[in-house]
């Protein structure tokens, strides 16, 4: 009987070791990019992405919903192994965060109620309300270059549109993807429209170098795998055929 139980204990010690789930957040606010849909269920770009890329690499992940001022203190923590949620990449982030290779470089534009004749710059928005989502590419752009206009700033990519349309903001600035698919295209955004430049990292370093995953800095390994992922969906036009399924026009 010793003899069984020492086998047993020996057996159980060479088992190899189960590896936990990647948590892997997203601010699911954000459509078409992240969002929850009637049924629940987490869905968009970056999911359909971040499952592919995982399936790609042999990673076993999940991906769960998260308040977006909460998702980097908690990759920082341990609590989240990576983020992704249109994350720009920045030099200040770069110094906290490490970052996948960049899978997507985002134009952003202004929306207004049509007819405006809102003059899009720091002087013709003066006294003007700008709302924003808070700790954001675009609330960056706007506190540093528009600082005689008010800034109202939400904690989700949803709720500045609600202030759009009440009334109660003048323009809102976000991802020209976004503010198409997911307002324009709507019944409430029919009465409004893209006004000002196309905006991007070339015209001002807030927007960052491009989007990416965002991982602990410790977990090199992690890079890795993530990044052979998206190297296998590049190749195999993955990649291509999420880009036309939620952004052909």
């Amino acid at each position: 009987m010793l003899r069984l139980n020492l086998a047993f204990a020996l057996a159980l010690i060479a088992a190899p070791a189960v590896a936990a789930p990647l948590n892997i957040a997203t601010d699911a606010t954000f459509p078409p990019f992240e969002s929850i849909d009637e049924n629940g269920k987490l869905v968009g770009y970056d999911i359909e992405l971040m499952e592919a890329i995982c399936k790609a690499a042999a990673l076993d992940c999940n991906i769960a919903n998260a308040a977006w001022d909460g998702m980097i203190p908690g990759l920082l923590d341990g609590k989240y192994d990576a983020l992704i949620s249109q994350l720009t990449v920045t030099e200040k982030r770069r110094n906290v965060m490490a970052f996948s290779d960049i899978y997507e470089h985002p134009v952003f534009r202004f929306v207004a109620k049509k007819d405006a004749g809102l003059e899009i710059s720091p002087e013709g928005l003066a006294g003007k309300t700008i709302a924003v989502q808070t700790g954001t590419p675009m609330d960056a752009y706007v506190t540093k270059y528009y600082p005689n206009s008010t800034i109202k700033r939400y904690d989700t990519g949803s709720a500045p549109y609600l202030e759009l349309t009440g009334g109660r903001a003048d323009v809102h600035i976000s991802y020209q993807a976004q503010i198409i698919q997911a307002f324009l295209k709507s019944d409430s955004g029919k009465d409004f429209e893209l006004v000002g430049p196309e905006l991007t990292g070339k015209d001002a370093p807030e927007f960052g170098e491009g989007v990416a995953i965002a991982i602990n800095k410790k977990n090199t390994e992690l890079v890795e795998k993530i990044n052979g992922g998206l190297a296998k969906l590049r190749e195999d036009g993955t990649l291509e055929a999420l880009n036309q399924k939620y952004f052909a026009q």
